[in-house]
């Protein structure tokens, strides 16, 4: 139910970092809880760049992984945060809604990986899972899980977050769905054509029954 995958390109990055480097951040309390003890964070607030920043990851987005092994209708837009020395997110569940999308994933991608503490951590019933990304790398999981940001020790962290909203509801479903095009994907090249196509039809008939689009 968590998964990685390559997002950004070496130039993509690059271009990203610019992006985020530039404009004016302010407080992060402006899309959370404003008691610092929870949340001690900033964000990006230049409209223009947060713009690009969307437009470019809508269009990596459909020529991903992520949409080749996961039935999506949409993303919200993204917020780029900023956890300097000292700064976190503890414990929290996002919201079920944001900008009009479902949060049935949360997705992060680091932008650097050049600062220590300010592992993003998931807790799933009584154990938690940290992960430091390396840069450009995207990380998805299932939005209902705890989940937060240790203190930086020293250095910066850039990363962008935003949340997707599956086609499918279930969320056994979408975990199900998504293994199965993931086992698709892996046996393409080794099955006869008429098996192939016949598995095709299961996994279209299931996938189509499952869910529902939206624009």
């Amino acid at each position: 139910m968590i998964y990685e995958y390559d997002f950004f390109d070496r130039n993509q990055l690059r271009q990203m970092i610019s992006l985020f480097d530039a404009g004016k951040f302010v407080d992060g309390s402006a899309s959370g809880p404003k008691d610092k003890n929870i949340k001690d964070n900033t964000q990006q607030d230049d409209i223009d760049i947060n713009k690009m920043v969307n437009s470019g990851i809508a269009k990596i987005m459909r020529e991903s992984s992520v949409c080749k092994y996961h039935p999506l209708n949409k993303c919200s837009p993204s917020l780029l945060l900023k956890y300097e020395e000292g700064q976190h997110y503890g414990d929290h569940t996002d919201f079920f809604e944001m900008w009009g999308s479902r949060t049935d994933y949360t997705a992060v991608i680091n932008l650097n990986d050049d600062y220590e503490g300010g592992e993003h951590y998931i807790n799933i019933g009584t154990e938690t899972i940290e992960r430091k990304l390396e840069p450009g790398k995207l990380l998805i999981y299932p939005t209902e899980f705890i989940h937060g940001v240790r203190p930086i020790t020293s250095g910066v962290r850039k990363c962008i977050t935003f949340w997707i909203e599956s086609s499918v509801a279930d969320p056994m479903m979408r975990y199900y769905i998504t293994e199965l095009n993931k086992v698709y994907e892996k046996i393409n090249g080794d099955l006869d054509r008429e098996t192939l196509t016949q598995l095709d039809l299961a996994r279209m008939g299931i996938i189509r029954r499952s869910s529902i689009f939206r624009n």
